[in-house]
């Protein structure tokens, strides 16, 4: 009795390569199903199909090494967000998977559906489609590009800066507060097994901004998860902005009210202000405003002011911050 054959599956790129050897006609189909070890009908498979495997290939919509061409339920979410990660990796920024679930999430949003949440197994098919793995970044090759930030900081952000006193550009940028979070160390009798529990996912978002020369600090804008939270009760006012949303991150809408605030609130003090901010689905550009010119940043974290040590010393909300030392030129 003849032992059955195991059945193979051909990635997309050996499935190409087969396509592109019948469209040579110099050989057998007999022999080329020898030559990738697939039965004769299994290759006619592959020519019957070979508009889908040829857009597969060429289009990089696949991994070359993947084997399926099962598209995303959620397409255009996940083809807006591979060209993300292609643009964002070709600056050499590190992305891990929780950006990656904030960034599709951010997408959604922008693409109006808010039905839609990323899972883990939403993160982990999209990797294995694209051929996304976990690597270590190791030297110079896997930092910033140096020289596109110096460039820019050298010869584009003085003529962009010019026309406008240090008091008048400012810098924004969000941070999460998982405030229910508990230190990662304790203190423990010695010889005692230390064991933490599980951490609180419950978090905040918070807008921080200041001006170059430190003379300014805005008021904080808080985005939560509930509009009116029980601990608003009786509160006449607050310190704080505050919105909400049931993600309780920064979207397209909130970011529109907040900067036609400060708009009229630079308006009425007869002032123009320059101000910078992250290029970002969540950050879409504004028509329309008198006293506030929005710049974006090109997509490089090495940018960004707030994320160089301003929003880690504003954890404490005490005194003012500057930008001075971080828009040197």
């Amino acid at each position: 009795m003849s032992e059955k054959r195991e059945r193979k599956i051909l990635d997309i790129e050996t499935k190409y390569k087969s396509i592109q050897e019948i469209n040579l006609g110099k050989r057998k189909k007999q022999d080329l199903a020898n030559d990738f070890g697939i039965k004769q009908n299994t290759l006619s498979s592959i020519w019957k199909n070979k508009d889908s495997v040829i857009n597969a290939f060429e289009t990089t919509s696949f991994s070359p090494a993947r084997k399926r061409m099962r598209h995303a339920s959620n397409r255009d979410i996940e083809m807006a967000l591979f060209e993300w990660f292609k643009t964002v990796r070709s600056q050499n920024v590190p992305i891990d998977g929780p950006m990656l679930t904030r960034k599709a999430n951010s997408l959604a949003c922008e693409l109006g559906m808010e039905n839609f949440q990323a899972t883990n197994g939403f993160i982990e098919r999209f990797k294995n489609r694209h051929g996304i793995s976990s690597k270590t970044l190791s030297g110079e090759g896997a930092s910033v590009d140096n020289s596109q930030t110096e460039n820019w900081m050298q010869s584009k952000l003085p003529s962009l800066i010019k026309d406008y006193e240090p008091k008048n550009v400012y810098n924004i940028d969000e941070t999460g507060v998982f405030y229910k979070m508990t230190p990662n160390k304790t203190l423990e009798v010695k010889g005692t097994k230390c064991f933490g529990g599980k951490q609180s996912k419950d978090r905040i978002t918070v807008l921080i901004g200041a001006n170059m020369d430190g003379s300014d600090k805005l008021k904080l804008l808080i985005i939560g998860k509930f509009k009116n939270p029980r601990c608003f009760k009786n509160v006449k006012s607050l310190p704080v902005d505050y919105e909400a949303n049931r993600r309780a991150w920064m979207n397209s809408e909130i970011f529109i009210s907040w900067v036609k605030k400060i708009d009229k609130h630079m308006t009425r003090e007869k002032r123009s202000i320059l101000l910078f901010v992250d290029n970002c689905p969540a950050h879409p550009k504004i028509e329309g405003l008198k006293a506030v010119k929005l710049l974006f940043f090109p997509p490089t974290s090495k940018l960004q002011p707030c994320d160089q040590g301003i929003i880690f010393h504003s954890k404490g909300i005490t005194g003012h911050v500057s930008l001075t030392i971080l828009f040197h030129v």
